[in-house]
């Protein structure tokens, strides 16, 4: 993915004020006029969607050096709460000064595309994973997506409570479900890190 040059970033955010936001701290909240899009210069933030239904739906995870809330400029309030997973740092800038840089440089142009592309493939993905019923084949298939190594060793940078939460799972049915593979010689686990067996 095309990342933002330093010199764009630095241009757009480098004197704004830093935010500091405490863990489980919101930036914004469902149904706000959608006014900026932030930097995050250090921490995680999450994208949490409230449905009709009354559950809550987690959509995407930010983390250091990424552009949050890009979805702000095409749109009047914001679709999520941002809720921060860690303290967290950000800065801020205003749609219009935003939507002008973009219309001035299409370099940045395409690196927010290129940004926001990524995003929405992740989002399905996520849907789709949503939608297998068994929580085992749900897990196991995220873990093969997940896999950052040729050898399935997947190292979760999140507490596996966040990861339960993106899959629609309770903890304890996420749990159950990497039990239930780890007896059966699927995986093997050690804290965040989980190896696939049989993908050596």
């Amino acid at each position: 993915m095309t990342d933002f040059d330093n010199e764009s970033l630095e241009r757009l955010f480098g004197r704004r004020p830093v935010r500091k936001l405490a863990r489980g701290e919101r930036l914004f909240r469902q149904g706000e006029p959608a006014a900026a899009v932030y930097l995050i210069l250090r921490g995680r933030l999450r994208m949490v969607r409230h449905l009709a239904s009354g559950d809550r739906m987690s959509i995407h995870t930010g983390r250091t050096g990424e552009l949050f809330a890009e979805g702000a400029l095409f749109s009047d309030v914001y679709r999520c709460d941002a809720i921060a997973a860690e303290p967290t740092r950000v800065r801020a800038c205003g749609k219009a000064e935003m939507l002008a840089a973009i219309g001035d440089s299409p370099p940045t142009m395409l690196a927010l595309l290129e940004q926001v592309t990524h995003l929405l493939h992740h989002a399905r993905a996520m849907r789709e994973l949503r939608n297998i019923r068994s929580a085992d084949d749900r897990v196991l298939e995220h873990l093969c997506l997940s896999a950052s190594k040729d050898d399935g060793t997947v190292d979760f940078d999140r507490p596996l409570l966040e990861v339960a939460e993106d899959l629609g799972l309770t903890h304890e049915a996420y749990y159950r479900a990497l039990a239930t593979l780890a007896r059966a010689g699927t995986i093997r686990r050690m804290g965040r890190t989980i190896h696939q067996v049989g993908l050596t």
